[in-house]
């Protein structure tokens, strides 16, 4: 789990629990975040997805995101041909090996170029560069972190992960806020 914090303050998590089953892995991610200046809210998130994989690749999707005053639905699965998914613009195929734009748990996605957009539906792309090494604090003591600057169309910022390419770190810029994303325990 990760404290989101703005500001000095926290203003709510992202969670993602994993569990297994034979070949299959669920991913379930939630985000409730709610950044308030005095009275007025700023910006809110809420966001629920699972995603099932087998053996890396996406079998599955449902989500559901409200962001201020807007709401999306998204669902997909995979076919013969790729991944089908429906959002808001309607139901498109993506090539089967992509990751999601929930992936972040997953140090691949650093290295791609696409993405299955997990809150909107279809494909996004992605913009990764080296920013250098850092030392993190974490629950666990400090780390040594690789930090990596991303950019999509919905969000950017920076990602750490350690040396074991586990995420524990992020900076992440939405409509012009920074929230840092803190390892809790």
């Amino acid at each position: 789990m990760f404290r989101a914090t703005w500001e000095g303050k926290t203003v709510g998590e992202h969670r993602v629990v994993f569990r297994t089953d034979g070949g299959r892995v669920t991913v379930d991610t939630r985000v409730d975040i709610t950044v308030k200046a005095m009275v007025f809210t700023v910006f809110r998130l809420k966001h629920f997805a699972r995603e099932v994989w087998r053996a890396g690749r996406l079998e599955s999707l449902t989500s559901e995101t409200e962001q201020d005053d807007e709401r999306w639905m998204v669902s997909g699965e995979a076919v013969e041909t790729g991944f089908r998914i429906v959002g808001e613009d309607g139901p498109y195929l993506a090539p089967p090996h992509l990751l999601t734009t929930n992936s972040l748990w997953d140090s691949r996605i650093v290295r791609e170029a696409r993405l299955i957009d997990v809150q909107h539906g279809g494909e996004v792309g992605l913009v990764a560069r080296l920013l250098g090494t850092e030392r993190v604090t974490t629950p666990y003591g400090e780390r040594r972190a690789t930090r990596i600057q991303i950019i999509t169309p919905h969000y950017a910022g920076s990602v750490f992960y350690d040396d074991d390419q586990r995420w524990i770190k992020a900076l992440v810029e939405l409509k012009g806020e920074t929230l840092e994303y803190a390892l809790a325990s």
